[in-house]
């Protein structure tokens, strides 16, 4: 009986251990996901800034008036 109850502790310290070392690898994941997207939306707002620079340069060195985004006049 001792024997069954060794094996039975065993088992479920394994699977105690496999379901936080899951746990973990999946917090880990996410953590990396979620940095990743941080850095390419500071990557694009970057470019997007520039991209808008670029237009207001533009209109301006054509006579264009910019139009407000807000209130479209």
């Amino acid at each position: 009986m001792k024997l069954v109850r060794r094996i039975g502790r065993a088992i479920e310290s394994g699977i105690v251990g496999a379901v936080t070392g899951t746990v973990a690898l999946v917090s880990r994941t996410i953590d990396g996901a979620i940095g990743l997207v941080g850095r390419l939306s500071d990557r694009l707002d970057g470019r997007l800034a520039a991209l808008a620079r670029e237009s207001r340069a533009r209109h301006e060195r054509e006579g264009r008036r910019q139009i407000d985004p807000i209130s479209l006049k």
